[in-house]
């Protein structure tokens, strides 16, 4: 297995790679790899010649103290890397990934400014923000004004900015992302079609654990007594489902049920719940097509979320 810190090498090793005629699976990570990430290089596996990962912490999706207490650990990472067979690890640092940028800061104080220029539907780059973040993403109104984007819209820039410039610099013939992260994947979607017509985005059914948890690497912080109250969500969720399944139509009913049965947990916070349509990303008042159960909550000041998609509705 390969580790590669710098793009120039990164691009070597992608065209030797394309020259022998070989497709690349790209899974892209920040770190703290587990099951559920294993489960993406595993499906990149059966599906590439060449296995690629990214382990990046991307400071632009994180405010500063969530960043430096992200749960990650790259001797830990390379161990679970090379158990998946993975054939290089891609693991720049910030200053090779953004290199106009004085101070790591800067990263941080890009989310102080809300972007008012963005379009309806179309992704804009930005040339240079004035924290020197070159070719910044900006994610159109109508997908980013959605779900956790009415409170974190910058996040969803951060993410979309640095996939643009991993898949520049592997250019994946497929590229693997969770289905748990339902809103990015959709942003990712949409901007791979404009950009990367060569790539293809493959998403991946969200993987648990045991007790039903969704894998997160935030997972490990979790007491006993938080993962039991966590798992709440998942019994809101699946209670949503049913509810759904045996034939309730009003997304409000729907909503009001979930948000009981959590709220009985006094260690979770719910950030935001919502119902929308798979498709479109936006609230739904009647339930009629493939939608998204989607809840970001808090368990003492840890934030993890749960998607549920709820597919081929029919009355």
């Amino acid at each position: 297995m390969k580790i590669i810190e710098s793009i120039s090498q990164a691009n070597a090793y992608v065209t030797n790679l394309k020259a022998r005629g070989q497709t690349i699976g790209f899974v892209p990570t920040l770190g703290g790899l587990h099951k559920g990430h294993q489960r993406l290089m595993q499906r990149a596996r059966a599906e590439n010649d060449v296995i690629i990962i990214s382990i990046f912490l991307n400071p632009m999706q994180f405010r500063k103290k969530q960043f430096l207490e992200y749960p990650s650990n790259f001797e830990h990472d390379k161990l679970v890397a090379k158990e998946t067979y993975v054939d290089m690890v891609f693991h720049p640092t910030v200053k090779e990934m953004f290199q106009y940028v004085e101070e790591i800061d800067d990263l941080f104080r890009f989310q102080e400014d809300e972007f008012m220029q963005r379009h309806d539907e179309h992704f804009v780059i930005e040339a240079q923000d004035n924290n020197g973040i070159d070719n910044l993403i900006r994610v159109p109104k109508k997908l980013v004004y959605q779900l956790d984007g009415k409170m974190h819209p910058w996040f969803f820039d951060g993410s979309a900015t640095i996939v643009y410039r991993l898949l520049k610099i592997l250019q994946p013939n497929n590229a693997y992302f969770g289905e748990k992260d339902i809103q990015q994947l959709a942003i990712i979607m949409r901007m791979v079609d404009a950009y990367f017509p060569s790539t293809k985005v493959v998403g991946v059914a969200t993987l648990r654990e045991a007790d039903n948890l969704a894998f997160s690497s935030r997972n490990v912080r979790l007491s006993e007594e938080q993962r039991r109250a966590a798992l709440s969500v998942y019994r809101a969720l699946k209670h949503g489902e049913n509810l759904i399944r045996e034939g309730e139509s009003d997304a409000g009913i729907v909503l009001n049920a979930i948000k009981k049965i959590i709220e009985v947990q006094p260690l979770v916070k719910i950030d935001y719940i919502d119902i929308v349509d798979k498709r479109l990303l936006e609230p739904v008042g009647q339930i009629g097509n493939d939608i998204i159960l989607y809840v970001a909550f808090f368990v003492n000041c840890i934030r993890l979320t749960d998607t549920f998609i709820v597919e081929q509705y029919k009355k």
